[in-house]
Formats: C-alpha cells, sequence, structure tokens
C-alpha cells in the first residue's frame, strides 16, 4: 500500500494521521439548537452567543447527517423553512433529530 503524507512547513504526516486528528476535532449542530436567528445571522451577529458552543464533539460510531456551509446571501428566512420541512421528513423516517456539520458553528472561528 501507498503512504501518502502531509507537509506543512514545521510538520510531516501521514494521511491516516491527519484523518485522525481531523476525526477528533469533528464537531456537529443537533437540529433543536439550531435556530431561525442562526441562519439569519451574519457573522457576528449573535454576539451574545458563542457560535462554537452551540456544536458538539461528533460521537466515535456517528456519522453527520448533513453539511451546510453557511451564505450570507441567501434568503434566511426561506432557507430555515426548507430546512424545517426537511427535518421533519428525517424525523419520520430516522425517528430523530438530524446533525449537521455548519461551517459557522463546527469551526472555531477565534482559532483560524
Amino acid at each position: 500500500a501507498t503512504k501518502s503524507y502531509w507537509f506543512d512547513s514545521d510538520h510531516h504526516i501521514t494521511s491516516e494521521e491527519l484523518l485522525s486528528q481531523a476525526r477528533l476535532n469533528l464537531r456537529c449542530i443537533d437540529w433543536p439548537k439550531m435556530s431561525l436567528q442562526l441562519i439569519l445571522s451574519a457573522k457576528g451577529g449573535m454576539d451574545e452567543v458563542d457560535l462554537f458552543s452551540l456544536s458538539r464533539e461528533v460521537e466515535e460510531d456517528e456519522t453527520i447527517d448533513f453539511f451546510m456551509s453557511h451564505s450570507w446571501h441567501d434568503d434566511g428566512e426561506l432557507k430555515y423553512e426548507a430546512l424545517t420541512a426537511l427535518c421533519s421528513s428525517f424525523r419520520a423516517k430516522h425517528g430523530r433529530d438530524p446533525t449537521f456539520w455548519l461551517d459557522k458553528v463546527c469551526i472555531d472561528q477565534s482559532n483560524i
């Protein structure tokens, strides 16, 4: 098997090590913690809330259900309406609320 390596100015690690580190830092947000206010808020628009604290670590055998990148240009109300319908359908099919990877809460904005 071929090993691939990741290099930067300070490190060189195998791709397997990189994936392992990424898995340890992977976070998600549960649907009940998402709100219209969160979707409508621009970067820093929820000053009273630490957005990163809305996310949580992904459990070892857990799979994130949906990946989203927040866009400041989308119609937030329309997006939230569509997400609400999606989550209702998901809940009916799977018997639980979905999880999301949402960049603005799953990436520690104070550490990029």
